[in-house]
């Protein structure tokens, strides 16, 4: 019988190590599928392949001296963001260790945070990337 996979089975890589405070992970792959349409047709021709992309949000907790995502090194200091370097982003079933989704090379392309007076501070990013590798693109 296929198991299915849940939140707590997923893990995070940021550079190659293992980012724990991530609570929900999204992710999103565009084909870049677009259709293209002859003179006075309503209807497409052929559907035509233009440019892939891949982006994704993290979100989870700041812990208490950690630096945040600075620290684990997918940002630079802010005095050297000119020079700032990709990062790999990799999401692993923790069970099986299959990869869901690899990104050698992504940015971070913002970050955002939250807390309330008897909450939990909340940090939340999001990233874009080259190249989506999944599980069968890697076999």
């Amino acid at each position: 019988m296929a198991q299915t996979i849940t939140g707590a089975s997923v893990k995070l890589f940021i550079a190659g190590v293992l980012y724990p405070e991530a609570q929900s992970i999204s992710w999103a792959i565009d084909y870049g599928e677009d259709a293209i349409y002859g003179v006075d047709s309503p209807f497409p021709q052929e559907i035509r392949q233009t440019r892939i992309s891949v982006q994704g949000s993290v979100s989870g907790i700041r812990v208490k001296v950690s630096g945040g995502i600075q620290s684990r090194s997918a940002l630079t200091l802010i005095k050297d963001s000119l020079q700032a370097p990709y990062v790999s982003i990799q999401i692993k079933d923790r069970s099986t260790d299959e990869v869901l989704l690899f990104v050698p090379q992504a940015k971070i392309t913002n970050q955002s945070s939250s807390v309330s007076a008897k909450g939990i501070l909340q940090l939340s990013f999001q990233f874009k990337g080259i190249i989506p590798y999944e599980a069968n693109d890697l076999a």
